[in-house]
């Protein structure tokens, strides 16, 4: 699975690099729900405050490969602006303030509905700019790869105002973001649904955290255990190393082990949550 389009990933990397790539907007139907189904659970571990780790390079895929290809290196790069459903509402730039456990938002971007890669499902769709702008780059990017398959269905962001939102003991500063796992079903989702290491889709998986991880603005993806080894065993198998993967992921060395960028929370088998770091223009006010 994971082989079966990355010798034509290259091309639509470069080309959406500056998401200058447009698609349709996808909204034709699809239930946005006053709340997605994470929200019937507690974050768990996932949620409490972390020692942030240090910037983690993306691994080099592997050269041995059909096809050939070279993934294109990215560097340092300006993220396009967002798109906010209520840019003409806002009164300027966001700002993160506090910590992901304890903190505020103001001046939230509302996440667009739907876009290239996604769509937005939770009333609660308010971040940074800088959050918005990064999923909506990285679910360009798998659209780009990936033409025609399924939207990742975006989740729980931050209340307008972020602050307490309960039963999650994180999302109050505009940086945490709930995403459905990639499935090898074709059909368009609504909401979250239940993942297996038999229906995960490791590559467009793989594609999402790829993209955000060159940004250098990724602070911590929580998600299940089971799930973490399914892609950690997909990456070796395409001829990733341990030593290339050692520094992303908390598999092998057990879910409560506290290493890796990518870690175990409980509650996390039909969504994986992604932690951004603060927004330099943000600092010393928010808090990491």
């Amino acid at each position: 699975m994971f082989l079966r389009r990355w010798a034509s990933s290259a091309a639509g990397l470069a080309v959406c690099i500056s998401l200058s790539c447009s698609a349709p907007e996808r909204d034709g139907g699809i239930d946005r729900m006053e709340f997605a189904d994470d929200e019937a659970l507690e974050d768990g571990v996932a949620d409490s405050a972390l020692e942030p780790i240090p910037r983690i390079r993306v691994p080099l895929r592997p050269k041995s490969r059909p096809g050939g290809m070279t993934r294109p290196q990215l560097g340092d790069f300006a993220l396009p602006a967002p798109r906010c459903a209520n840019q003409t509402e806002r009164d300027g730039p966001s700002r993160s303030l506090g910590q992901v456990t304890g903190g505020s938002l103001h001046s939230p971007c509302r996440i667009a509905p739907s876009g290239p890669g996604y769509v937005s499902t939770n009333k609660n769709g308010f971040a940074t700019d800088e959050t918005v702008a990064l999923l909506q780059w990285a679910s360009a990017q798998m659209a780009a790869q990936f033409p025609g398959s399924p939207p990742l269905v975006i989740g729980a962001l931050s209340k307008v105002d972020g602050g307490y939102y309960p039963p999650h003991k994180s999302h109050q500063s505009g940086r945490d973001a709930d995403i459905g796992y990639p499935r090898t079903e074709r059909a368009t989702p609504k909401q979250f649904l239940l993942t297996t290491s038999g229906n995960l889709d490791a590559e467009r998986l793989w594609t999402v955290l790829e993209a955000l991880l060159a940004t250098g603005k990724l602070g911590f993806v929580f998600m299940d255990y089971d799930l973490q080894a399914a892609l950690y065993q997909g990456l070796v198998d395409v001829g990733y190393t341990e030593a290339q993967l050692g520094p992303v992921f908390q598999y092998p060395a057990g879910p409560a082990v506290p290493r890796g960028l990518v870690r175990h929370a409980a509650g996390h088998a039909d969504h994986f949550h992604v932690r951004f770091r603060c927004p330099d223009s943000d600092k010393p006010d928010c808090v990491e």
